[in-house]
Order: C-alpha cells, then structure tokens, then sequence
C-alpha cells in the first residue's frame, strides 16, 4: 500500500514538472507573440467559438449547485436543530447563487429582457429541480460524498476571488475591443499591472487577463477526485483518461476563447493554470492522508452499521 502511495506521488510530480515546463515555454511564446497569435487565430464568427463560449463556463456553474444540493441533504447529520437548520439554509443559498449566477452571468446565445427578473425565476425552477432530483439519491451516497460537496464550493469560490481580482489589478483590454477600435494601442503585455488604469469607453470590458472562462473550464477536474471516492471503480487507466480528458476539455475551451477573440493565449494559460493549482492545493487540504469523509458522516454510518 506504502508502495503504491509513493508511486502515485512520484507519478504526480512528474507528470506536473513536465507540464510546468510546458507552461513555462508556451508562456514565454505568449510574451512574444500574444498579438500576432490572436491576428492569426481571430474568428469572431466561428461556431466552434460560440460552442464553448457557452460550455466552457458550466463546469464551475454547476459546481456550486451540486455541492449546495449535497450539503443540504446532509443536514440530519447533525443533531442540533439550528445546526440543521444552518446545514440547509447554506446549501439553498448554494443552489439558488449558483443557478442565478448560471443564468445572469453566463454566456447566453440571446440576451433575454429583464435579465435579473429572468434570472431569479430560473434560479428558482431549476433550485428547485436539482432539490428533487437530490431526494432521489440515498442517503448514504449523500453522506459519503459530503466532504466532496463542501470542496466543491469552497474551491469554486476561492478560484473565482482570486480570478476575479486578478482581472481587476492587470485591467487588460480584450482584442475584440482593439477590433472595434480599429487599432491596437490598447494592447498592453500581461505582465503589466493596471490596477489604475482610465476605461475611456465604459462599454468594454477590460477582464481579458487572465481568462474567466478558461479557469471555468478546469473546474472539470473535479471529477477526478470522484475516483478516489470511489477506487473500486475505477482503475489505472481510467484515472489516468480522467486527466486527459480534463486536460483536454480546458485546452480545447482555451484555443476557443482566442478564436473568438475574447482572450489572448497568456490569459488562457494563466486562467487554466493557475485554477488547477487552486485545485490541488484545495483537494490538498480536503482529503489529504485520504480522508475523503467529515468524521460526523464516518460515525452516522458506523451507527447504521452496528444496527444492521
């Protein structure tokens, strides 16, 4: 077991100094070249664009709600009534935030009148949808997966501070913006801090460094950790498509957000980046030495078992 450990550890770092490496040289290509990269790749029409415009951002939409839906049942852990109470009450402030946010924030095909109005109703019906198909689920899936659901959120909220922040100190103006303009004076390398920085025109939007919807993307990884929850169904080698996939999906989500003129590949590579290292630093601090359960859902399920 000792041995499988170490080599499971030793498989990580490796297989991370190789992609920092690569981080580093696409990095040092992008320091170069964003502009030209962006006259290259430039498709403000694209479908493949507007594909994952769309779906790119739902990995860390749909984040916040499943965790919300996942503490909420878990609840009648505790024993307190305003323990339950409290339990429930954050994980419909969960569900609700995070399908308002889905449907204010999120990349739309169409802008529907009255956003805010729109977004409150379909927060409501789809809050609760996701709140009956939870009732579906048994108990004791909910129970293991508790400590999951907590790190869903937290960690989905952590990226997005620090995204979001990221974008407010370096106020980079988007290419598509330059487009408009006609020119590219605008364009500033991404290394340079503009946290004072004058908007002349309130109706762009300078949040192109680094790329919100690419660090959406790999929130996909999340998934991995499922494999760990469960082990026995999942192997090597399914674990290891797993990360491919997701490594994969975030990429293909990163090469769109250039296409579409959103971003340029340094934004794309921090935003991907940095929220996978947020990833592991959280699934760090949740489930090191493979604890992957609260002790409260531990002793409940021991309780049931003695019963049985």
């Amino acid at each position: 077991m000792e041995t499988e450990g170490r080599f499971k550890r030793t498989t990580f770092w490796i297989v991370n100094a190789i992609g920092f490496a690569f981080f580093i040289a696409l990095m040092a290509v992008a320091t170069k070249y964003d502009l030209q990269i962006n006259h290259a790749l430039s498709d403000g029409d694209s479908f493949f664009a507007d594909l994952f415009a769309l779906i790119g951002e739902y990995p860390a939409y749909f984040a916040v709600p499943v965790g919300g839906v996942i503490v909420f049942f878990n609840a009648p852990l505790f024993e307190k009534k305003y323990q339950k109470a409290l339990i429930k009450a954050i994980g419909c402030l969960a569900i609700f935030g995070g399908w308002f946010f889905f449907f204010y924030a999120g990349t739309k095909l169409n802008e529907p009148p009255h956003l805010a109005a729109f977004s409150v109703v379909g927060a409501a019906g789809i809050g609760a949808l996701t709140l009956w198909v939870g009732s579906l689920i048994k108990t004791s899936t909910m129970n293991k997966v508790f400590k999951y659901g907590v790190f869903l959120i937290v960690f989905t909220l952590v990226t997005l501070a620090v995204i979001q922040i990221s974008k407010n100190i370096f106020c980079r103006m988007r290419y598509r913006d330059m487009l408009k303009e006609g020119d590219f004076d605008g364009f500033t390398p991404w290394y340079k801090i503009n946290i004072n920085r004058e908007n002349p025109n309130p109706d762009y939007h300078y949040t192109s460094f680094p790329s919100g919807h690419t660090s959406s993307a790999a929130h996909v990884f999340v998934l991995c950790v499922l494999c760990d929850l469960y082990p026995k169904k999942c192997d090597k080698s399914l674990r290891a498509a797993a990360n491919v996939c997701c490594v994969a999906f975030t990429a293909v989500v990163a090469v769109a957000r250039i296409v579409d003129d959103a971003h340029f590949l340094s934004d794309v590579l921090v935003g991907g980046y940095v929220t996978y290292w947020i990833y592991v630093l959280c699934r760090y601090l949740f489930f090191r030495r493979g604890r992957y359960n609260f002790r409260i859902a531990e002793n409940k399920e021991k309780e049931v078992a003695d019963l049985e």
